[in-house]
C-alpha cells in the first residue's frame, strides 16, 4: 500500500469516525430514546451496528481494497473523538432544528390535505347523497302517483261490476267460500292474543 493510499485511508477513516459519531447521536435521538420492548431494542441496536460496520468496510474496500490495519482503527477513534469535542453540540442543534422542521412540514401538509382535499370531498359526498335521496324519493313518489292513476279506473270498474252482479248469486258463492272467512277470523284471533 503506497503512502498516498495510506494518507487517503487515514483521512477517510477520520471522516468515517465523525460519521459514526453523528450516526450514533441521530440513532439515539430518533430510535433509542423511545420506549421499546427490550427485544426490539436489541434488534434495532444489532441492525444499527451491522449497517455501520458494513458501511465502514465498504468505504475501506473502495479506498484500499479492504486492508485493515491498527492505525485505521486509531483513525476511526480519532475522528469520533474530534466529532465529540468540536461538532457534537452544533450537530445536535442542527438535528433538532431539522426534526422540528420535518414535523412542522408534516403537520402543515396534513392540515392542507384535510382542508383542501378531504373535507371538501366529504362535503361533496354528503351533498351528492342528499341529492340522490331527493331524486330517489321524488322518483318513488312519481311511480306511486302513476300507479294510483292507473289503478283507480280499475277500482271504479270493479266497484261498478260489483254493483251490477246479482246479490243472490254473491250470497251463494259467499257460503261456498265461508271457510276463507273462518281462516281469516282464526288468524285475527291469534294476532290479537299475541298482542
Amino acid at each position: 500500500m503506497s503512502l498516498t493510499v495510506q494518507l487517503q485511508t487515514m483521512l477517510i477513516m477520520v471522516a468515517m469516525g465523525g460519521w459514526l459519531g453523528m450516526a450514533i447521536d441521530t440513532y439515539s435521538r430518533l430510535i433509542r430514546g423511545r420506549n421499546w420492548k427490550k427485544w426490539i431494542t436489541v434488534i434495532n441496536d444489532s441492525l444499527f451496528w451491522v449497517l455501520q460496520g458494513l458501511l465502514v468496510f465498504y468505504i475501506l474496500l473502495q479506498v484500499n481494497e479492504g486492508e485493515m490495519r491498527f492505525y485505521i482503527l486509531l483513525a476511526l477513534l480519532c475522528g469520533y473523538s474530534c466529532y465529540r469535542a468540536l461538532l457534537f453540540s452544533i450537530y445536535l442543534k442542527i438535528l433538532e432544528a431539522l426534526i422540528s422542521t420535518i414535523i412542522k412540514t408534516y403537520k402543515f401538509c396534513k392540515a392542507a390535505l384535510f382542508m383542501l382535499i378531504i373535507n371538501p370531498t366529504k362535503e361533496l359526498l354528503k351533498l351528492l347523497y342528499k341529492l340522490c335521496m331527493m331524486v330517489i324519493s321524488f322518483t318513488i313518489s312519481v311511480i306511486f302517483f302513476l300507479l294510483e292513476v292507473i289503478y283507480t279506473p280499475f277500482v271504479w270498474i270493479g266497484k261498478g261490476i260489483w254493483r251490477l252482479l246479482p246479490k243472490e248469486k254473491i250470497k251463494k258463492y259467499k257460503s261456498k267460500l265461508g271457510f276463507l272467512s273462518k281462516i281469516k277470523n282464526y288468524i285475527k284471533q291469534r294476532l290479537n292474543k299475541k298482542e
